[in-house]
């Protein structure tokens, strides 16, 4: 599951898409970037979150895209200043592979839940579930799960679950970009999936499952890829918990410039003007020019100094639609 929540232990809420674990003091954008967890099964991501933040003596860390307690695989951590720009990481596509256990259902649509309903008709043929994964690929309103963290009348609708309240729960624009089968020996199938943000795995295989008419759950998940960031170069707990004696973990931090590769780069090269947009300021000739400069007609602007380092993130008012009330400017110092 991809569920993008806030929890924050800080006086000063954090970006959308971050879940920040501790924020002590302002801290410097030069120790600031992303790491890549391999997060274990059994663990939420934010316990991994702020066993991270202790071992590494960090300043401030949070998570990006929470996975459940019993999925494994890709988690992205933002260190210090990283957290800021959470909200942009959290946007990206995620990659999956997942078990589909077939002929039971259970009420968190998952292995750790109590069973609902059980099916004993005759095994599902392969061409029966190709059929079927087919029809959940493009664009559609998926339904948030009972056992979600999404606020329902100022409550979490798990928590609501839990009390047995039931309430009308919300759909989210989801995108399938694709549905791989990758084995298939019944009742278990595995299954690769690329999505798009904000897509919940347990509820895409129940679907399944009711569209076959034979219920399902999901008894294994994780996460291959968040964005470019892959499960090749993700950190293991057990090799994170041993950087603290061997040292060497700024080496895997990734700058928040190269974590944002993906959005336009500005090169600031005047040093007054580099100056003066470390303290909130921009020159209007220069955004003026560079404006018409610019290709992207979406999201926020790179600014980045000689040494390419990310100063800046800048909303461009010349994008920007008219009366809109959205920040123009996203200062690291």
């Amino acid at each position: 599951m991809n569920n993008t929540g806030i929890n924050s232990t800080t006086s000063r809420a954090p970006l959308e898409g971050c879940s920040v674990a501790f924020d002590k003091q302002p801290c410097p954008a030069s120790d600031s970037g992303i790491l890549i967890l391999d997060k274990p099964e059994g663990m939420t991501s934010f316990k991994l979150t702020d066993r991270t933040r202790k071992l590494l003596n960090l300043t401030k860390a949070g998570h990006c895209g929470t996975l459940d307690p019993f999925a494994t695989g890709v988690l992205v951590v933002c260190v210090n200043q990283a957290t800021r720009i959470a909200d942009q990481l959290s946007l990206q596509d995620k990659l999956y592979q997942f078990t589909m256990r077939f002929g039971l259902e259970t009420d968190s649509l998952d292995k750790t839940g109590h069973m609902v309903r059980a099916y004993d008709g005759p095994p599902i043929g392969k061409g029966e579930l190709l059929g079927a994964l087919g029809t959940f690929v493009g664009r559609y309103g998926q339904l948030v799960p009972r056992y979600a963290a999404v606020k329902v009348r100022g409550k979490r609708l798990y928590e609501l679950a839990r009390r047995g309240i039931e309430v009308d729960r919300p759909t989210r624009e989801v995108e399938v970009h694709s549905l791989e089968l990758l084995d298939y020996r019944w009742p278990e199938a595995q299954i690769k999936v690329h999505c798009s943000k904000g897509t919940y795995i347990r509820q895409l295989a129940a679907d399944i499952g009711r569209v076959l008419n034979c219920g399902a759950h999901v008894s294994e998940l994780r996460r291959w890829a968040s964005g470019p960031f892959d499960i090749a170069t993700a950190i293991p707990l057990d090799e994170l918990e041993r950087m603290p004696q061997n040292g060497g973990w700024e080496t895997k931090l990734i700058s928040m410039n190269d974590a944002l590769a993906h959005l336009p780069e500005v090169l600031i090269r005047d040093e007054m003007l580099l100056q003066n947009l470390y303290n909130g300021h921009l020159d209007p000739e220069w955004k003026t020019v560079s404006c018409n400069q610019l290709v992207s007609k979406r999201g926020p602007v790179r600014l980045v100094t000689a040494k390419k380092h990310l100063a800046a993130l800048w909303w461009p008012e010349c994008l920007q639609n008219e009366g809109s009330k959205q920040r123009t400017l996203r200062v690291f110092k």
